[in-house]
């Protein structure tokens, strides 16, 4: 069956989503995160677009997107697999990354391009991975009201700012009141498969995660030391298996805690 056509955009900006093949986390560790930065500046440099939104999650990313003289495809096609290509040589793994292609949704007007801005950022906060938009370090919303004094080389400020105020303080006064205000109107915004939903529920957090392992450890009678022993890999499936749905903590959190490899945990369902 062929590909159904990408809906074009009249504005040329575009919602774009990137996730990971069979919901696995693409980023392990925040280096893996200031790669991805990187290699959105890197390409930004060489094929001009505009990015006025980023969120880094675990396990997907979400761009608001204008596209120049490229073809918004071309530009995904160079950043995925730019980031591909370093995440599998760094993590000694073969195949696919992402699943299937990108997704994108065309905004045709301001009124929605404030919307999904606002979308974008608070995925964080939707997600009870913070408890406040400014404490989470891998979305573009703290480069807004940080009122930064030099130019930002990767995110259009000014054009999303103007749309609130022309006063810069106020702009961002009224931007941040929108975020809070505005949580959310996602009614008509694309979202990701239910299958990635899985913060909808009350999430685990280290200390949780820490004593479900030892009263796990206590009902089977063994301990840390023996989840290495091949007898014990069922036991040990089922706590990262159970970590990794009912959790809030990164693959490399989880495999901290159980002591074995960031790739063993990524590659249990």
């Amino acid at each position: 069956m062929p590909r159904k056509a990408r809906k074009l955009s009249s504005t040329n900006i575009y919602h774009v989503m990137i996730r990971g093949n069979r919901k696995q986390d693409i980023f392990l560790e925040d280096e893996d995160r200031f790669k991805f930065i990187k290699v959105l500046k890197k390409v930004k440099q060489k094929r001009e677009y505009i990015i006025y939104a980023y969120c880094l999650m675990n396990n997907h990313v979400h761009l608001l997107i204008k596209e120049k003289d490229e073809q918004l495809s071309q530009t995904m096609k160079r950043i995925n697999v730019s980031y591909v290509n370093y995440f599998n040589k760094k993590y000694q793994q073969i195949g696919h990354l992402f699943q299937d292609r990108f997704k994108s949704e065309p905004i045709e007007n301001e009124n929605y391009l404030l919307a999904v801005l606002s979308y974008i950022h608070n995925n964080p906060l939707n997600a009870f991975m913070v408890n406040n938009l400014e404490e989470y370090t891998w979305s573009s919303y703290c480069l807004y009201i940080a009122k930064l004094p030099q130019k930002n080389f990767l995110i259009e400020l000014e054009h999303i700012l103007s749309l609130f105020s022309p006063d810069k303080d106020k702009a961002i006064d009224l931007f941040v009141r929108y975020h809070h205000q505005n949580r959310l109107e996602k009614s008509n915004i694309i979202e990701l498969p239910e299958e990635d939903k899985k913060y909808s529920h009350s999430l685990i957090n280290e200390k949780g995660a820490k004593q479900y392992i030892q009263n796990y450890f206590k009902e089977y009678n063994f301990g840390l030391s023996n989840l290495k022993e091949r007898k014990y890999q069922f036991h040990r499936n089922k706590l990262i298996s159970y970590l990794k749905l009912n959790s809030n903590l990164s693959i490399r959190e989880i495999a901290n805690i159980l002591r074995v490899s960031p790739v063993t945990v990524q590659i249990i369902k």
